[in-house]
């Protein structure tokens, strides 16, 4: 049964969500998981990569943006959508409702504190649930 956890930001920010999307995908990878990281559009796609780049200055957290040069099968991948190569966990930083699921053991969404957003995050948690998935709510 898929798991899917929402993580919702008490701060409206964008650093707070970069922040949070680089905590979650270093504790993805130190189980040893692959990642899909959803992104809403191609800035927000540059923006993953370079916080995923900088985000410790001791050491990075390897990935590779989708449609920026040859594919690089790395443990963490940026894209609008879901490639046929992502398996593992996925991380959903857009307020589409993420395709392919079947390919995840697990749904990472992130909700920043706007109303947009949060309006959205309640209807995928509709959908989630209406599937029969776990559900959990985290407060950061």
């Amino acid at each position: 049964m898929l798991r899917v956890d929402f993580y919702l930001l008490s701060q409206a920010t964008a650093d707070a969500r970069w922040l949070a999307m680089c905590r979650l995908s270093q504790k993805v990878l130190q189980t040893g998981q692959r990642l899909f990281i959803q992104a809403e559009n191609e800035a927000d796609a540059q923006s993953c990569d370079e916080w995923l780049w900088t985000f410790k200055a001791e050491s990075f957290l390897p990935h590779h943006r989708l449609g920026d040069g040859a594919f690089i099968d790395a443990p963490i991948l940026i894209g609008l959508t879901t490639p046929a190569q992502a398996d593992g966990v996925l991380l959903n930083l857009s307020t589409r409702q993420p395709k392919g699921l079947a390919q995840f053991s697990r749904v990472l969404e992130v909700i920043s504190n706007e109303e947009v957003p949060k309006q959205q995050g309640r209807l995928r948690w509709r959908y989630y649930q209406q599937q029969g998935f776990i559900l959990e709510k985290h407060d950061l």
